[in-house]
């Protein structure tokens, strides 16, 4: 064997790196994640931010943590699909919102972080609806977020989901508006495509959700509008299955009650 074939087994044989063992374990956390949350699996989920806690992501830190809130984030959003709901929701989302601040100690202003803390806050909102001190106190929080959001956020699909989900769900006059909300959630469509382009070769810590959940707040809310229209709610949660097949949310919640909606319901404010 010639000196070049002894150097290429040795490489192959060889053990990996500290460094490329953590980003291998890190790469199989996040996927982990992204799994569970789209199947349901909230006790997956808990486990996941243990086990990411775990991982010495040296550089990569700022990645472990926001993964870790999300895990949480989204451990508490599909709590919200469960009959009778979960007590242990806000909790969750306080835990998720100080792993999104860990993050943003190593990596200041990183905007993955700071819109996923905006959707924490606007999920305490609605658990927090009827105590008007706990909102007063989670508004100061999240509106200058939510504005900065806004001026930072137009080209990235995560941010555009959540200001287009606000632009729905929120009440007048910062919400309520359902053709804004569809203009901004398309976009967010928009911006995923190009993004699925452009990073093709990203490392999969890297944050590149948000083309399917633009997706499925459309079919949303063309279902749940003052004037449904089945035809385009249909069309947009299956595009978000043919994204994310194993979605429970969609395939076994949302799904069936847009087709539930009467066929002769059609919308007037559809801009597909």
């Amino acid at each position: 064997m010639n000196v070049l074939a002894w150097i290429l087994a040795l490489a192959v044989l060889a053990p990996p790196a500290p460094a490329r063992k953590s980003e291998l374990r890190l790469t199989e956390l996040v996927a982990a994640v992204r799994s569970a949350d789209y199947r349901g699996d909230r006790a997956a989920l808990a486990r996941l931010d243990g086990e990411l806690g775990a991982v010495d992501a040296g550089p990569l830190t700022e990645y472990r943590d926001y993964w870790r809130g999300f895990a949480l984030w989204r451990r508490a959003m599909n709590g919200f699909n469960e009959t009778p709901t979960p007590d242990d929701l806000g909790a969750d989302l306080e835990k998720a919102i100080a792993r999104f601040r860990a993050s943003l100690e190593k990596r200041p202003d990183w905007i993955e972080a700071r819109l996923a803390m905006v959707g924490c806050w606007g999920n305490l909102m609605y658990l927090g609806r009827d105590d008007p001190e706990r909102m007063k106190a989670l508004l100061a929080e999240v509106i200058p977020e939510y504005k900065w959001l806004q001026a930072n956020g137009r080209e990235n699909s995560r941010a555009l989901w959540i200001l287009g989900g606000m632009e729905f769900f929120a009440p007048p006059p910062r919400g309520g508006d359902l053709v804004k909300a569809a203009a901004t959630l398309r976009h967010g469509i928009a911006c995923a495509w190009r993004e699925s382009l452009e990073g093709a070769a990203a490392p999969a810590w890297v944050p590149a959700w948000g083309g399917a959940e633009n997706l499925m707040n459309l079919a949303y809310i063309y279902a749940h509008a003052a004037t449904p229209d089945r035809t385009a709610a249909l069309a947009y949660a299956e595009g978000a299955l043919t994204a994310v097949p194993e979605w429970h949310y969609v395939r076994d919640i949302l799904l069936p009650q847009i087709e539930a909606l009467p066929e002769a319901v059609a919308g007037t404010v559809t801009a597909r």
